[in-house]
């Protein structure tokens, strides 16, 4: 493989939906383990048992997907004239592959003058098909980085470990988000636990086979907790063990960011050098605090902290606040928190001693919770609409991102004949 066929196989590829009508029954066995590799996860496959008249019945009355791969036995004309038929069905950002029975090169010639992406000759290999899928979608849409969501506390007590935990677990089982999460705390992390795992590894070790490049071993230290949510199974260290540099922890993010569509860390008990860092390449701030004076004055002050790190700009920070009815009578009502801070609350979690202290002292992670159904809604509702997180469960009938002219344009090639 050349360097250039490894720099696209080897990423993290854009949200896009891919259909494929075919009748081969290997055509089936691959796709079935690309949805299970880690570049396609945000890739959503829809597998159809049929060819180019079935692809036509589908997108007549439903809006295309960014890439339509069709199987035929037939290659003639009558082949080519039902392809256009397809095209006046679908969007003009669509792209096209055909898979046939021979290798004809006045095909392959037609089909590429036509628009077509690429004609393939079955039988097909897994390697072959990833990058030719790859190589389309990165054309296409870009190459956009993970989302990299950082929690930190106002002060200690918040939870701003379980708002962590909560989120990661939302993110991936919500909204189906392939999603990691992380913390930065050292041997003071029980984070591992809280997911129902163990702690196998440290932050040590994990940034020096970051830094060697090691996937193998990096791959082990990532938990897989279900199809969607892993787990940074760190904190196996002495609690009074100093921590890493900021340096490593940002090449342990930049491996992990490779991979994982959401990275989520808990700075809530990192050294400051580390938290600074981090806060400097978030994508989202999290800040949580308790509606009570003391943490706000802190949430307050850390806010304006937080702007000035990132050059003034509120964007990319948000306000938590934790343990509502914890402090019932002494706590600021969520319309003085907005004018006092100049910074409105975009999620607000009711004290519910029973279900985070009682998944605490399980050791269950809160989905495996009974009592904790109530508090989902609440966090989806922030995931989607205060930090924008894309769901995979209810992609935009197009996909999303900006498609590049030129590349898979069969489809406008053929309407503006």
């Amino acid at each position: 493989m050349s360097d250039s066929q490894e720099v696209v196989t080897n990423v993290l590829l854009p949200t896009a939906k891919v259909a494929l009508f075919v009748r081969d029954q290997n055509m089936g066995e691959i796709v079935a383990a690309l949805k299970n590799d880690w570049r396609f996860a945000r890739v959503t496959f829809d597998l159809h048992d049929g060819d180019v008249d079935a692809a036509i019945g589908v997108y007549s009355k439903n809006v295309s997907p960014n890439l339509v791969i069709v199987e035929t036995e037939e290659i003639g004309d009558a082949f080519t004239s039902r392809l256009e038929v397809l095209a006046h069905g679908c969007s003009e950002n669509t792209s096209a592959v055909v898979i046939g029975p021979v290798n004809d090169v006045y095909l392959y010639r037609r089909l590429i003058d036509m628009g077509v992406s690429d004609y393939l000759v079955r039988p097909i290999e897994k390697n072959v098909l990833v990058e030719l899928i790859a190589k389309i979608l990165i054309e296409k849409l870009g190459t956009p980085g993970s989302r990299l969501i950082v929690l930190l506390g106002s002060k200690g007590g918040v939870g701003t470990s379980t708002i962590a935990q909560a989120m990661a677990m939302s993110a991936a089982h919500d909204l189906g988000q392939k999603t990691v999460i992380l913390d930065a705390a050292g041997g003071r992390s029980y984070l591992s636990v809280a997911m129902g795992t163990e702690a196998i590894t440290t932050l040590h070790e994990v940034s020096r086979v970051a830094a060697a490049d090691d996937q193998d071993s990096l791959r082990r230290m990532v938990v897989n907790i279900d199809e969607h949510l892993s787990v940074l199974a760190t904190g196996a260290e002495s609690i009074l063990d100093g921590t890493v540099t900021p340096e490593q922890f940002e090449g342990v993010l930049n491996k992990l960011m490779v991979t994982f569509p959401t990275v989520i860390v808990d700075l809530s008990l990192a050294p400051v050098s580390l938290i600074s860092s981090v806060l400097g390449r978030a994508h989202e701030v999290i800040v949580v605090s308790t509606p009570t004076l003391p943490s706000l004055r802190s949430a307050r002050s850390l806010i304006q902290e937080v702007k000035t790190l990132r050059g003034g700009a509120e964007q990319g920070i948000h306000l938590v606040l934790n343990q509502k009815g914890a402090a019932h009578g002494l706590e600021v009502s969520e319309e003085d928190v907005e004018t006092a801070l100049k910074f409105a609350p975009q999620l607000v979690m009711a004290w519910l001693p029973k279900v985070f202290s009682g998944a605490e002292l399980a050791g269950k992670p809160l989905y495996d919770f009974a009592g904790a159904k109530e508090i989902w809604p609440h966090l989806r509702k922030f995931l989607i609409e205060g930090l924008k997180l894309p769901s995979s469960l209810s992609l935009p009938s197009d996909g999303s991102g900006t498609p590049v002219k030129g590349l898979g344009s069969f489809f406008e090639k053929l309407k503006n004949k």
